[in-house]
């Protein structure tokens, strides 16, 4: 019997495999624009426990695409430097400006985009067909990948390469149809 060649396979510093983690403004059937002119992308939110572990993968990733860019996109800012856009986010700080969006409560939050639509799993790794399935409020894992940028701004971003989703949630951002809403004969002119 012949022994199998071991392959070993050089793990990317800048890609994250993210655990289950609750999505929201999830946009993966259509790509969206936060500017009216602006590029539309595919995107979603992770909302990640402060305590995850995924935070000092993401804070790794960020790292090491600062170390590779310092001096050539950079010019030497530190990586703290407020000048640098980081996309992991304080939700208790977004929560002071957004009281409404209490479930960001306890949470960094991280966008994360694409110009091609992400792969989307269930958790047989089968692809999702309908992605209604996926919807803002669900829970996910999700692999992204870190990018430096320096355009308008400096900093970080996100690529989204693919969600699975893990399980149903309660959706947020909007209001579920109920047909029982119309036995309200009161309601009738």
């Amino acid at each position: 019997m012949a022994k199998k060649k071991e392959q070993t396979k050089e793990r990317n510093p800048l890609k994250v495999v993210l655990s289950t983690h609750r999505v929201s403004y999830v946009h993966i059937k259509e790509p969206s624009s936060f500017e009216d002119d602006g590029d539309k992308k595919y995107d979603t939110t992770f909302l990640i426990d402060k305590d995850s572990p995924d935070v000092d993968k993401i804070k790794g990733a960020i790292k090491a695409a600062y170390a590779a860019n310092k001096e050539s996109m950079f010019k030497g800012l530190p990586v703290t430097s407020p000048k640098l856009w980081n996309p992991l986010r304080d939700g208790d700080e977004w929560l002071e400006e957004h009281p409404e969006a209490t479930e960001y409560e306890g949470c960094y939050f991280l966008k994360a985009a694409s110009k091609s639509q992400p792969k989307v799993f269930d958790t047989d790794k089968q692809e999702i067909i309908d992605l209604d399935e996926v919807y803002s409020g669900c829970y996910c894992r999700g692999v992204i990948v870190c990018y430096p940028f320096n355009n308008k701004s400096k900093g970080f971003g996100f690529y989204l390469n693919s969600l699975m989703k893990m399980d149903d949630g309660e959706r947020l951002g909007g209001f579920e149809a109920d047909p029982d809403d119309y036995d309200e004969e009161d309601d009738l002119l």
